[in-house]
């Protein structure tokens, strides 16, 4: 009778999102929140939403990007909203990006990894400027440092995603 009512390979894919999002959340959390590189922090979660998107689609990508926004904005007390309408909008152009313009490849996935934690910083930075009075370049220099940084373990998201 479950089996009428439940199709087992969505059920299934809906897990691999959830525990992915899970892993992302959790080392973001738990390693880049204590672990800074010339007093840098790394940001990742923008290149988990990027694979989302790119190995599913831009719907899936936007609903991950949405979620996990979500879950980023509790987690973060800085944010109040940021990551929430951002996130969707990385997901769903990288599922787009990914269907008609770019393969799915590596290079391709931290080449996106990058422009989307760029734009999440230079978001953050312009948030920064405008509602707390910080001053532009520091926070510029910043904003390029903490992309510099998150590359490289932006690039360990590509392989759980990539076989889920």
């Amino acid at each position: 009778m479950f089996n009428r009512l439940i199709e087992w390979k969505k059920l299934r894919g809906v897990l691999a999102f959830a525990a992915y999002m899970i892993l992302a959340m959790f080392i973001q959390s738990l390693l880049f929140s204590r672990v800074s590189i010339f007093g840098y922090r790394g940001f990742i979660l923008p290149a988990a939403v990027v694979a989302a998107g790119i190995y599913s689609d831009g719907v899936r990508g936007a609903v991950f990007g949405l979620i996990l926004g979500l879950f980023a904005d509790m987690s973060f007390s800085e944010s109040v909203v940021t990551f929430t309408v951002l996130f969707p909008i990385i997901g769903f152009a990288a599922g787009v990006a990914s269907m008609f313009y770019i393969n799915k490849s590596f290079f391709a996935f931290i080449t996106f990894s990058a422009a989307a934690i760029l734009l999440t910083a230079l978001v953050q930075m312009l948030l920064a400027v405008i509602v707390s009075g910080a001053e532009i370049l520091p926070a510029l220099i910043t904003a390029l440092a903490q992309t510099a940084v998150s590359l490289i373990p932006a690039a360990l998201l590509y392989l759980p995603f990539r076989h889920k």
